[in-house]
């Protein structure tokens, strides 16, 4: 909730900046200073999840695959726990699909920050 509240602050200031362009050029800095910064929260906030799913949180979501596992087929809790090393790369394996999900959209937020960057020290906004 906080990252939508955020989020939804700084694009009031970006538009509020943006209108107010055509009385003086300057206020286009200010909006588009506003957009980087949106760009780096929402950095920090991806990579914050991706660290917290997939290296702390890995436990947790083993034993709900296993749970998950054992409900929709006939293995049994003593099968699982004789093969652990097996199902527990079985399991990393299913979330590649995830991780390479989330590796891109944080590549997407950083293109945009650094072509952000780029065009703010260039200078050329107009």
């Amino acid at each position: 909730m906080l990252n939508f509240i955020f989020t939804i602050t700084a694009v009031i200031l970006i538009l509020l900046f943006g209108f107010l362009n055509s009385v003086w050029a300057g206020f286009s800095y200010f909006a588009l200073s506003f957009f980087v910064l949106i760009c780096l929260y929402w950095l920090w906030v991806l990579i914050y999840s991706y660290i917290h799913n997939y290296h702390k949180n890995l436990d947790e979501r083993f034993k709900l695959y296993c749970a998950t596992l054992i409900n929709n087929s006939n293995l049994s809790v003593e099968q699982i726990n004789a093969n652990l090393n097996f199902y527990f790369k079985k399991f990393k394996k299913t979330l590649l699909k995830e991780k390479i999900f989330e590796v891109c959209k944080m590549l997407v937020v950083l293109t945009i920050l650094i072509s952000c960057i780029s065009l703010f020290f260039s200078g050329k906004l107009f």
